[in-house]
């Protein structure tokens, strides 16, 4: 068998003139040349074979493999840097990183804030390409928007599918208004186009296939903090969890910041809405069967930013199923069908998962804590009596509320 040469992996810009001579020697001498067609077609006088990336990805990478292990000199041409959010990861664990050597070039997003003039080092980065879901950009919106220190950013890669337009009109739909965004057409080549919008100007335009997109917050959204006082919430004649039950319960969920949490009987929204401070990776399902109330949780999330929030219009039992398996559960309501909501969140709550419920009837609270005990969960109970100051006369008293019944199970 031949000796095996190093593959390489070399990130581009779109003008190849910017190669240094050391590498354009390396692409020059390579036996393979593989890569999209937008690269390949950057060297047209090549004499090696070219092989075009092609579908599904896993296929092509075991073809650049078989090729590498005849012993040919196979050069893998990408964009930018491989090793963010590029080819690098995939190439690596098919070929093996002994036998790969990773040349960068700059990325796109440090080529895009190049032409803005400004800083990143307040900017979220996510890619869309080829994900099934939004939760990974909602996150980032979410940590975009809540920088500390000034205005943040989000830079998007995106694809076919989740084009500007389209990341416009999901901006606006769940709320997120104040984002201004930019986009840039062809980096580096001389199609080159950079365009600022609004967002219901991006909404209506059609851009090149090939672009990145850079959201800046206009506003920071109201900070969020754990047990906030009712009067900062949308809701309805004060139904909406009390901020000491509030802080106590996601206390007792022992959330972690990827995790995935549920939140049967929402309500106003008020414990997934602080619930997103504390999971800046996870995401959040807010599941109320009352239209009226899913507006006003729809209301406090845009008002919050927390966009990583779902809001799901159903029954809890109907929900559940459709629901991607939780991490930890809490249950707000859950009325005649709580045995039921408890056995079913049993049913689809991962390993070590946490299940909380909020009751303040003795009823209820002898029927959460017969079920956690009869699904053999680690079983505890919290019971909360609070007070709060007011005003009598000259002076104050304490005056209580309602007492409230915490049961946490957690899986074994």
């Amino acid at each position: 068998m031949p000796d095996i040469p190093q593959l390489h992996l070399i990130g581009l810009k779109p003008d190849p003139t910017w190669l240094p001579p050391a590498v354009s020697e390396i692409i020059n001498q390579a036996e393979v040349l593989a890569g999209t067609d937008r690269l390949l077609e950057l060297f047209p006088q090549h004499a090696g074979l070219k092989v075009r990336m092609s579908m599904p990805l896993k296929t092509w990478l075991e073809q650049i493999k078989d090729l590498q292990d005849e012993g040919r000199r196979v050069v893998v041409l990408t964009s930018g840097d491989p090793n963010y959010y590029g080819l690098a990861k995939s190439l690596l664990k098919t070929i093996g990183s002994a036998k790969v050597k990773v040349i960068p070039s700059t990325t796109v997003i440090q080529e895009a804030f190049s032409r803005l003039k400004i800083s990143w080092d307040r900017t979220e980065v996510v890619s869309l390409h080829g994900r099934e879901g939004l939760t990974c950009f909602w996150n980032a919106l979410y940590r975009a928007g809540h920088f500390m220190s000034g205005s943040g950013y989000l830079a998007i890669y995106t694809d076919p599918e989740n084009t500007p337009s389209v990341i416009a009109k999901r901006l606006l739909g769940r709320g997120q208004k104040n984002w201004h965004m930019v986009v840039f057409e062809d980096l580096g080549t001389e199609e080159e186009q950079v365009s600022a919008w609004t967002l219901y100007e991006a909404k209506l335009r059609k851009f090149s296939p090939l672009n990145l997109v850079v959201l800046k917050c206009l506003k920071r959204p109201e900070p969020i903090s754990l047990g906030m006082p009712e009067t900062f919430f949308a809701h309805k004649a004060g139904l909406i969890t009390k901020r000491e039950i509030r802080a106590v319960s996601l206390g007792l969920l022992e959330l972690q910041p990827y995790h995935i949490l549920w939140d049967l009987g929402a309500g106003s929204g008020s414990v997934a809405i602080e619930a997103a401070a504390l999971l800046p990776h996870g995401s959040i399902w807010a599941v109320e069967k009352s239209p009226l109330r899913t507006e006003q949780i729809a209301a406090n999330r845009a008002y919050f930013g927390a966009a990583q929030v779902e809001i799901v219009e159903d029954d809890s039992l109907a929900a559940m199923t459709h629901l991607p398996s939780p991490d930890r559960v809490f249950v707000g309501g859950g009325g005649r069908d709580l045995a039921k909501i408890i056995h079913k969140a049993r049913g689809h709550i991962k390993p070590e998962g946490v299940i909380v419920v909020n009751v303040v009837s003795f009823e209820a609270l002898n029927q959460a804590v017969t079920t956690m005990t009869e699904l053999n969960l680690d079983l505890s109970v919290t019971h909360i009596q609070a007070s709060r100051s007011e005003p009598l006369g000259a002076s104050h008293y304490l005056k209580p509320l309602n007492p409230v019944y915490l049961v946490k199970g957690k899986v074994r």
